[in-house]
């Protein structure tokens, strides 16, 4: 794992470099940064996941507007779907 640290006094350049240490304006700090081991570069955006669509099993039928009618009647009623 790659890490750098270092001391610096967090003025507006730092602050705007890296918004969180804004209440810190004006102090000395000591900032470490550690390399992430998530799997950022597999991350998709909220949009991209929104757009995704699910794969229906091979052994499961497509579901009819009939089925899903039946179903929400039954529902209505206090039945089991």
């Amino acid at each position: 794992m790659n890490a750098i640290r270092f001391e610096t006094t967090v003025d507006e350049a730092v602050a705007g470099a890296m918004p969180k240490l804004r209440p810190m304006l004006g102090r000395r700090v000591e900032v470490i940064a550690l390399e992430s081991e998530s799997a950022s570069s597999e991350r998709i955006s909220f949009d991209e996941f929104l757009a995704t669509r699910l794969r229906r099993p091979a052994d499961v039928a497509p579901v009819t507007l009939e089925d899903m009618e039946v179903a929400i009647a039954q529902g209505a009623l206090g039945g089991d779907a």
